[in-house]
């Protein structure tokens, strides 16, 4: 037993394998192209609200950009009918991905733009 409070052997911090209904759920909402993140308002009348959205999805989205740059470096040195196969299926999520992020930080973008020509000057 280890002594970092860790069960079944994983590792600390490591998240349990998903089962195939998990992991196919986990696919098909990476790729919803209208799928908000839990606790987002896109009618939020906050400014604080929306340039923490933004925050967010810069964040999420330069996390996907790094990760597309590792995997096509990665595909080019791969076996033939191995890099087909990321390029057919991992690279198209992870860009589907980075498309949905990208989306919403222009929308949470203009939506800072528009809540703030509704503030009032002092």
């Amino acid at each position: 037993m280890s002594d970092h409070g860790s069960t079944g052997g994983e590792a600390a911090g490591a998240a349990a394998v998903p089962d195939d209904a998990e992991a196919a759920d986990a696919a098909l909402d990476a790729v919803e192209p209208e799928r908000l993140l839990n606790g987002e308002r896109e009618d939020t009348q906050y400014l604080d609200d929306a340039e923490h959205w933004a925050k967010v999805y810069a964040e999420l989205l330069d996390f996907k950009r790094a990760l597309l740059a590792v995997a096509h470096d990665r595909v080019a040195s791969m076996d033939e009918a191995a890099g087909t196969e990321v390029e057919a299926t991992d690279l198209k999520i992870l860009k589907a991905e980075a498309d949905r992020f990208e989306r919403r930080l222009r929308f949470w973008r203009d939506r800072i733009r528009l809540l703030a020509e509704r503030r009032p000057n002092p």
